[in-house]
């Protein structure tokens, strides 16, 4: 990965923190309306998103070009072809124009922010305790027969080290300030055929992030900011479920990240 220039000014204030929303979608024309919107109604100013749509033909992309019509912040981008979650990622964050301390979200174009605060709340928690990614709680918005709502997902264990074999927690909302993404090797998004994995790409990203930060630096936020949509009934490809179980093997045996004691510079590689 590469860094996109000399270091700004940290922000010192929640109003000084700059958030580059990073959307990605399929076939979600029933709900990519809502994500955008409430978007469009974070409280915290200072927001840009980058939507990226892969060809579905169920009217994702009119449907999201309705739902951002008048607001310059939001930018969208059809694929031609099927690319996957993390290869819109990377080129999204490229074209984002991030600088090193704006911070980056990942938010699918199926869910949505569940309360107009919730860049206000990452913000707070970054300039509060200083961290350089964060983590987080959702809430399905699927209830089950016994009234109960998955999602409020705990924080990992304070000063835990082994990310990869252990359970999982690294869930949504996922966010990273940009020259922390910018010290990923893209080798490392990528699987033994040199192609960015099409699935996995949550564990892909986070599990190098949260070894470089540790707990000290990977701050858990437990309020559900997000909405994880459990109504689309997707069925997953028999190919990608095997792509998945090597992914998460593969990811399992790659050499850990080192632990940061500071803000490094990224460098080309």
């Amino acid at each position: 990965m590469r860094t996109n220039g000399s270091r700004k000014a940290k922000p010192d204030t929640v109003s000084g923190l700059t958030f580059k929303v990073i959307v990605n979608c399929g076939p979600c024309a029933d709900f990519v309306g809502q994500c955008l919107a409430s978007i469009r109604a974070q409280s915290h100013p200072n927001w840009e998103a980058y939507v990226t749509i892969d060809p579905s033909g169920d009217g994702t992309g009119r449907r999201a070009s309705l739902a951002a019509k008048g607001e310059p912040r939001i930018q969208i981008r059809r694929n031609r072809t099927q690319r996957f979650s993390l290869y819109n990622t990377v080129q999204a964050i490229n074209r984002s124009g991030a600088g090193p301390e704006d911070v980056i979200v990942s938010l699918d174009g199926d869910d949505w922010f569940s309360t107009p605060h919730a860049l206000r709340t990452i913000a707070e928690t970054y300039v509060r305790h200083e961290c350089w990614m964060t983590y987080g709680s959702w809430q399905s918005n699927v209830v089950s027969p016994d009234g109960h709502r998955d999602g409020l997902w705990p924080a990992y264990p304070e000063g835990a080290t082994d990310f990869r074999n252990t359970r999982w927690l690294g869930t949504a909302v996922r966010t990273w300030k940009r020259w922390l993404w910018d010290l990923l090797r893209d080798a490392d998004l990528r699987n033994e055929e040199g192609r960015y994995f099409r699935i996995s790409e949550d564990q892909a990203v986070m599990l190098p992030l949260l070894e470089m930060c540790g707990t000290e630096r990977a701050r858990h936020i437990a309020a559900p900011l997000m909405v994880y949509n459990k109504l689309p009934k997707y069925v997953l490809p028999e190919e990608l479920t095997r792509e998945r179980e090597h992914n998460g093997d593969l990811l399992a045996r790659r050499k850990p990240y080192a632990r940061l004691q500071a803000p490094a510079r990224a460098v080309a590689v």
